[in-house]
């Protein structure tokens, strides 16, 4: 059992060494050279800025949407966050027919070093645990954001629910599996249907996964919790997603490694507004999914990075290649 000294210990920022720390790579290379974080500066309102060679931002602790609120690309000049929002934004934490609170409403410790922040809930009456999101910035394209769970009770199918809302034209792409193994993964654009109209369409990981988004959490509204049907479809090839602009000329991507994320989900696209489920676009990913028990600390990590698309859009899945590369290497921690 890991003591809650342990845990604090080990986390990014109060303690441990970094993703970026340890592997000073950019998206897609596998390195494991110098520290490529970027070093964060103080902004208005408890924010900070940060910029490298490719992307300029800021990362906010406070407030419901904390995250990355703003995230500008130099080479184009777009600016990827809806301005209401943020990217990496933890939602919602839940498990089998439960709901355990929002941590965007809930109390919260900031923990700032030079190149990292973060943000650290402590336990509550709704969530026995605690939880830690740490925030770093890697050159030249790459937003990294740790979360790590230290439970002090027992839940079946836990998740942490973590959502990043783009601005409207953003136009979501997701990798599926074939029906048969000898058929090639798709590319697919999510589009409008009125079989799963209003719903939230989930990609599970396989058809394990595919049970949690239906097991009643999504149903528990208690306290105001915002609630949706959830629809699982088809299993996800890559636990990927990426959003390209209306030109297709670049995107911003979101990934994760298979063994931290059971699904992943996405708004449906739509070209009339009228058809649009919401007015921005979002991916969201279900964090760990596993049973927890007393004691029990997981660490799981989501990466953002920006990137050029050519006309196949090869860029994204090679981004991810790379990803899974350097955290295998890692070990099953990183």
């Amino acid at each position: 059992m890991t003591s809650r000294r342990q845990f604090l210990a080990a986390i990014p920022g109060m303690g441990l060494a970094t993703a970026g720390s340890v592997a000073g790579q950019q998206a897609g290379d596998g390195g494991r050279s110098a520290d490529r974080r970027v070093p964060l500066e103080p902004a208005d309102d408890g924010a900070f800025k940060f910029e490298t060679d490719a992307l300029v931002g800021l990362i906010q602790p406070n407030g419901a949407y904390h995250g990355v609120t703003r995230l500008t690309d130099k080479r184009t000049g777009r600016q990827w966050i809806d301005e209401r929002y943020s990217a990496l934004n933890l939602f919602k934490l839940q498990s089998v027919n439960h709901c355990m609170g929002q941590p965007r409403e809930n109390p919260r410790e900031i923990a700032v070093s030079e190149k990292s922040v973060a943000v650290r809930w402590p336990a509550t009456e709704a969530h026995r645990g605690e939880i830690v999101a740490t925030y770093e910035v890697l050159e030249p394209n790459i937003i990294e954001c740790t979360v790590s769970v230290r439970i002090a009770g027992a839940y079946a199918g836990y998740e942490v629910f973590m959502s990043s809302y783009f601005e409207k034209s953003a136009r979501p792409n997701v990798y599926l599996k074939s029906r048969f193994a000898n058929e090639p993964d798709q590319r697919v654009t999510p589009g409008v249907n009125d079989v799963f109209r209003n719903c939230l369409l989930v990609f599970p990981r396989d058809s394990n996964a595919a049970q949690l988004c239906v097991d009643g959490r999504w149903d528990r509204s208690e306290g105001g919790v915002p609630v949706v049907q959830n629809i699982p479809v088809r299993h996800y090839a890559r636990c990927l997603a990426f959003f390209s602009d209306p030109e297709q000329t670049s995107a911003v991507t979101v990934m994760s490694h298979p063994r931290d994320a059971y699904a992943l989900s996405t708004r449906y696209h739509a070209d009339n507004e009228e058809d649009r489920q919401t007015s921005y676009s979002a991916v969201d990913f279900s964090l760990c999914g596993q049973d927890l028990a007393d004691g029990d600390v997981r660490t799981m990590r989501v990466r953002m990075a920006l990137t050029e698309l050519d006309e196949p859009m090869s860029q994204p899945t090679e981004l991810y290649a790379g990803y899974l590369l350097e955290r295998d290497q890692a070990g099953a921690d990183r």
